[in-house]
């Protein structure tokens, strides 16, 4: 029996040290350039450092500084709302839609597949360049079509004016990043049954009650997926805006990776920009939790 035992607890501890140097790298990469970097990050925060001379401990006056003094950063928090607003209202529904529309096609299935995600393997830099002489409002396309058409009313800078910049900022990202979410809704209704779909057809159901009552439920799972990735990544939002106005005029177009680049690095002020980094972290947590969280409870009233 003795042996026996021996013999089993030697298979445990082999089963469990195979496992264990499995995930060991895995482990060690998260904690690397995951995890130190956010309590690093939560630690530089609390300084006063330039990046140069010794750093000073000021607890959370960053913070307090930012909130409170900072005549720039609740301008910031909007902007970046906005940019997440527009995601949701724009991005999802209109990828949701294309996804839709492609899915039903016959023709062309995997043209319209590879059109629509083109943009996305496309670099930010030739988007935000693109845009930049898009909304030119000497030769720009987009002001001489409004000028053609006879909407001259129409006509904006669009980079330098404060009631349109913003618009002009994040319309880029939204066209550049639909098509990933349109991929992520096309193999969700891949994934659908066809019992289900022809069922809904024999029942009489038309293209559109199939896509709200059938569609949409059965992909409720990547529509949380894409709520995620949408809402947080239009917090870090930075290489187009950036390249097309620096988030000018003021902090008309300026998001909160703007506004920490500058404060870290054109200001020189590591300890501030590194506090709206955590700003950033904070706010990423907290709609990815209410996602989720409302998404759970919608499952279980299912």
């Amino acid at each position: 029996m003795n042996v026996r035992n021996r013999s089993r607890n030697r298979a445990k501890k082999g089963k469990w040290l195979f496992s264990f140097s499995f995930q060991l790298p895995s482990f060690v990469l998260y904690t690397v350039f995951l995890i130190l970097p956010m309590v690093a990050s939560l630690y530089f925060s609390l300084l006063k450092w330039d990046g140069i001379t010794a750093a000073r401990f000021v607890g959370g006056k960053n913070f307090v500084d930012l909130f409170v003094h900072d005549r720039y950063f609740k301008k910031v928090i909007l902007n970046t709302v906005k940019s997440m607003i527009a995601g949701v209202c724009i991005q999802l529904p209109l990828a949701m839609v294309l996804a839709y529309l492609v899915y039903r096609t016959t023709r062309g299935f995997h043209f319209f597949q590879s059109v629509y995600f083109v943009p996305v393997v496309i670099s930010a830099t030739v988007i935000g360049l693109m845009f930049s002489l898009f909304f030119n409002p000497s030769f720009g396309p987009v002001n001489a079509f409004l000028q053609a058409v006879g909407l001259k009313g129409l006509i904006r800078n669009w980079l330098t004016d404060p009631g349109v910049v913003l618009f002009s900022v994040i319309m880029p990202g939204i066209w550049q990043y639909m098509g990933y979410h349109f991929i992520i809704f096309l193999a969700g209704m891949q994934s659908i049954p066809k019992e289900i779909l022809e069922s809904a057809c024999i029942d009489g159901a038309n293209s559109v009650s199939t896509f709200f009552l059938i569609v949409i439920p059965n992909i409720k799972g990547m529509i949380q997926v894409c709520l995620v990735i949408c809402l947080t990544g239009s917090i870090k939002t930075f290489d187009i805006p950036y390249l097309m106005t620096q988030g000018g005029p003021g902090a008309e177009s300026t998001f909160l990776s703007i506004y920490m680049y500058k404060e870290a690095f054109v200001d020189s002020s590591i300890g501030r920009g590194t506090a709206v980094a955590v700003c950033m972290l904070v706010l990423a947590l907290v709609v990815t939790f209410v996602v989720n969280g409302v998404f759970a409870f919608l499952n279980r009233k299912d």
